[in-house]
């Protein structure tokens, strides 16, 4: 072993050097790592390993490559939610893709009525209501505003069948993307 023939004080400056370097270093890579768009590389990740759609109970859903997919099991009910990841804040958007395997009886029309009924106690203004079919698959969509801290929010809700649902929360200008993907559903084919 090689001793440091220097004084001890211009050894601990020396060591004081490299450590101030060192958190530097340090902090000018947290710099770094936070202006990385994290969620965007999760969701190029999640396409690179499954591919532009998801199944989601009886149907296929088309993914676009901005949306970020994330899986939530409970119970009886398959949760899937899509989140955008491109664009500044008026861009934002999750969408909750949901099937309930818990056997249903309902109409159609009550569950719009439900669900007008529910948007509209949560403040949220309906201002649209469409009939849809999705690949022979009949459902409705209800589409309100809301504002929150001031910015105006879009929701949309529909249904298809008995037990499979979207939701919309998000900047209006995502919106037609939201419609997008709810016209590329299709039924998963069984086999």
């Amino acid at each position: 072993m090689i001793q440091d023939s220097r004084p001890v004080f211009a050894q601990a400056k020396s060591g004081f050097k490299i450590a101030g370097i060192l958190v530097v270093v340090f902090v000018a890579l947290l710099l770094l790592l936070s202006f990385l768009p994290v969620y965007r590389i999760q969701a190029w990740a999640w396409h690179w390993r499954h591919g532009n759609s998801i199944q989601v109970g009886d149907f296929r859903v088309p993914v676009p490559n901005e949306w970020l997919v994330q899986h939530v099991e409970t119970g009886m009910t398959q949760e899937v939610r899509l989140a955008n990841t491109k664009g500044p804040k008026p861009f934002w958007a999750v969408i909750t893709i949901t099937e309930d395997q818990r056997p249903k009886n309902g109409v159609a029309a009550d569950w719009t009525s439900s669900r007008r009924r529910m948007m509209e106690n949560t403040g949220i203004h309906v201002t649209d209501t469409r009939d849809v079919v999705i690949d022979g698959v009949p459902g409705s969509c209800l589409e309100g505003e809301t504002a929150m801290a001031g910015i105006p929010v879009r929701n949309i809700s529909c249904h298809l069948g008995a037990s499979f649902s979207l939701e919309y929360i998000g900047g209006s200008l995502k919106a037609p993307s939201f419609y997008s993907i709810l016209n590329g559903i299709s039924k998963a084919s069984r086999g």
